[in-house]
């Protein structure tokens, strides 16, 4: 590492820090969190790095971040991330804001031929030769002091970033791909992704499809209530009720905290707590006209709609070939299906994919595509 690496724990040398960086056209960033035991992230750890020089900045001991602030939502300095969408979270929750614009290296290294979804400790060694010492991998990082040792282990996270992102974007400016990430970014800046509401906390709930139309609408409140609780109280939602248990009332919609507390999965404490809350969700349920919301259940696709997908997946590996691209980057089955089903909302229809494979998907689908085989070799044209 050739960056210099400090630790900050006074709003004066942040301050200095921030201001010493300020003419950077970009900053790496990380974050060190913990969430065990809240619902909410606490934040930890700030690291930021330039080629230059790097910091660990304590959260936990400087109360006002405002010169960290003015740095994330200065729109003339890229925020480079690995992973970003944690960190961004924690700024979301900090400052009520998502700071931009953004580079993730994660996001970006499918194209240039690194895997999808790559750790960044792989990133480091692939990409720079370096192995990541992981020893404190699972430091507890609301404990002070910090030692030496995790200060540079925290530190690693953003001086290998500062040294990656000018060769990952040398590559992709080589390969005319920078401007594909262009929407991959803006939706990780877009606050709404951080925004747990509620209304939609059914949705990360599994098993939802094996419920009648009413134990499923009951289900939806069910989660509404223990997200909104959860946020209250910041504990984790399933402290408040796990999902196998709110699955069991949905489904046995109990009356009574005798009926409740035979359930299955159902302690004691748990109706001690929030067991009139929970029965009040029943009765109350019980009352309305069921919700106009229904589990997707799979459904067998005839043969002609099984080939359909296997065409549009032959395309999608020919636009890969041509562009050395790992084919399962771009859209698995799933992904394709949900193009045939809902396209605005299906990935390969998003950002880069969409300018890379998706058009043609979609103009396959019109019929104004035509898969032929040219000279023993797979080719898309337009048709006339």
């Amino acid at each position: 590492m050739s960056a210099f690496i400090s630790y900050i724990d006074s709003r004066d040398e942040l301050r200095a820090f921030c201001n010493s960086i300020r003419s950077s056209q970009w900053i790496a960033i990380d974050t060190e969190f913990v969430r065990d035991k809240t619902y909410f992230p606490k934040f930890c750890l700030l690291q930021i790095a330039t080629p230059e020089v790097a910091a660990c900045i304590d959260p936990i001991r400087i109360d006002d971040l405002q010169p960290v602030a003015d740095l994330l939502f200065d729109p003339s300095v890229t925020k480079v991330f690995h992973a970003a969408r944690q960190d961004l979270e924690i700024f979301f929750h900090r400052f009520q804001a998502v700071p931009a614009p953004i580079f993730d290296t994660q996001v970006a290294a499918p194209l240039i031929g690194l895997p999808e979804q790559i750790g960044y400790a792989n990133l480091v060694s692939t990409m720079l030769g370096i192995e990541l010492n992981k020893e404190h991998t699972r430091t507890d990082w609301t404990q002070r002091p910090l030692s030496p040792a995790q200060l540079e282990y925290a530190a690693n996270d953003v001086t290998y970033l500062a040294s990656l992102y000018p060769k990952i974007r040398e590559q992709l400016d080589g390969l005319g791909r920078t401007a594909w990430l262009a929407d991959d970014f803006a939706m990780l800046e877009h606050p709404a992704l951080y925004e747990n509401r509620p209304a939609d906390a059914w949705e990360r709930i599994g098993g939802l499809d094996r419920l009648r139309p009413e134990q499923f609408a009951l289900a939806v409140r069910l989660a509404a209530w223990r997200e909104t609780t959860a946020q209250e109280s910041d504990l984790p939602r399933n402290w408040i009720l796990r999902d196998d248990a709110l699955l069991e009332i949905a489904q046995k919609k109990p009356a009574s905290r005798e009926a409740l507390q035979s359930l299955r999965g159902i302690e004691p404490r748990l109706v001690q707590r929030y067991g009139e809350a929970l029965i009040a969700a029943v009765r109350t349920q019980d009352d309305r006209t069921p919700a106009p919301l229904q589990p997707h259940r799979a459904q067998r696709r005839s043969a002609e709609t099984e080939a359909i997908l296997d065409a549009m997946s032959a395309l999608v590996r020919l636009r890969c070939i041509e562009h050395t691209i790992n084919p399962t980057v771009i859209a698995g089955r799933k992904d394709l299906e949900e193009a045939l089903e809902t396209p605005a909302e299906a990935r390969i229809m998003q950002g880069w994919r969409r300018a890379l494979a998706g058009n043609d998907i979609q103009a396959f689908l019109e019929g104004s595509k035509a898969l032929r085989v040219v000279n023993h070799k797979l080719a898309a044209e337009d048709r006339d």
